[in-house]
């Protein structure tokens, strides 16, 4: 239990985002820039099935400035090579080009919590993560928060956030007004999480998340919508994490809806996740889980996934994973042009690999 209790830092922190920060300044008032980033390359037959070499890269700085002991102003900014979704109206053209995942500017209150604003780390990380623990993972929760807003490609990062943070005792608390921008076509979103911690001692540590999530769009003229007629979003979720020894296994349930304003029925999503992390040794690290989603009423996707990968930390800043992922699903069919609907670049009825090397700073 000891060892456990002694490997949970860094399972906590495996894919935080600022986990490794380089301090490049810092003032006598305690205000500074940290700079942190991610080299890798990846070796996997994913995207088409034949196997390819990737180079994965990643750059960031956060930014604190104390006005007093108490109030300081904050910013954070991340920049990726071959990103998920596009920021600000920036959109890569090459998939070689750095595109925005977090842009974001507050203020930290201390024990009154903070505030920020922008493409913000979104406080349904705290649930979405349960889920997203392996290196080249997709996070399949909330998967059609973007048929709303087309800049959340995921969930946990949409342009024009205002959000609120906090802790109170064991409880870590969030929740934001999502305005958007010219490119959200939104009338108006809301979220909020909640987690709380239970520290049983001998017996482990429980982690109970619940989150939601509505969103409505504006239909401008301007309108980025894939489908103009998807009017409405809705989300809720209800997951936990469990730490005892060297284990940790997470559990998720989460459904999303998107109702259309031309009587097509709904769009439902139900998704149900289990992950498992073992940590042998400070060095050796293995994962699994089980991934089960399907789609009433819209393009009719199905997942079935079972992913095992093995983590080797050559140093405390660099890590060689290789995994491998059976799968057993059904592609989709959008509903307005017929297309084939994939998941993370694949078909979800194809097996895949990766291995990949990746150095963090």
């Amino acid at each position: 239990m000891k060892k456990g209790l002694r490997y949970l830092p860094y399972l906590l922190a495996a894919f935080a985002v600022s986990s490794n920060a380089a301090v490049i300044y810092q003032a006598n008032d305690g205000s500074n820039i940290d700079l942190y980033g991610r080299l890798g390359f990846n070796v996997s037959d994913k995207k088409t099935g034949d196997t390819s070499g990737d180079f994965d890269a990643r750059i960031g700085f956060s930014a604190r400035q104390a006005i007093n002991d108490k109030i300081a102003v904050i910013g954070f900014t991340q920049y990726q090579v071959n990103a998920a979704e596009y920021a600000n109206n920036i959109k890569a053209e090459d998939p070689d080009d750095f595109t925005a995942r977090y842009v974001w500017a507050g203020v930290d209150l201390a024990e009154y919590g903070k505030i920020t604003g922008g493409r913000v780390s979104s406080g349904l990380i705290m649930f979405t993560d349960i889920g997203d623990v392996f290196a080249s993972s997709d996070v399949a929760a909330a998967r059609q928060a973007n048929f709303i807003d087309p800049t959340a490609v995921q969930v946990f990062r949409q342009d024009g956030t205002i959000q609120y943070q906090n802790t109170f005792g064991n409880v870590d608390f969030s929740t934001a007004y999502i305005l958007g921008n010219n490119s959200s076509d939104l009338d108006y979103g809301v979220n909020t999480a909640v987690r709380y911690t239970l520290d049983m001692g001998a017996a482990g540590k429980l982690q109970p998340v619940l989150v939601a999530q509505k969103s409505k769009a504006s239909h401008d003229e301007t309108s980025a919508q894939s489908d103009d007629n998807a009017d409405e979003y809705t989300m809720w979720g209800a997951g936990s994490r469990y730490f005892i020894g060297d284990f940790m296994f997470g559990l998720l349930y989460s459904e999303d809806t998107v109702q259309y304003l031309d009587g097509r029925p709904d769009s439902t999503d139900k998704d149900y996740e289990a992950t498992l992390v073992y940590s042998l040794t400070p060095e050796w690290w293995f994962r699994t889980g089980y991934r089960h989603l399907e789609n009433e009423g819209g393009d009719e996707l199905k997942l079935r996934d079972t992913t095992f990968e093995v983590q080797y930390k050559a140093t405390t800043r660099s890590s060689v994973y290789a995994s491998y992922s059976w799968r057993n699903g059904e592609a989709g069919k959008n509903r307005v042009t017929g297309s084939t609907v994939s998941f993370g670049g694949s078909d979800p009825a194809d097996d895949y690999f990766h291995v990949g090397l990746r150095y963090e700073f």
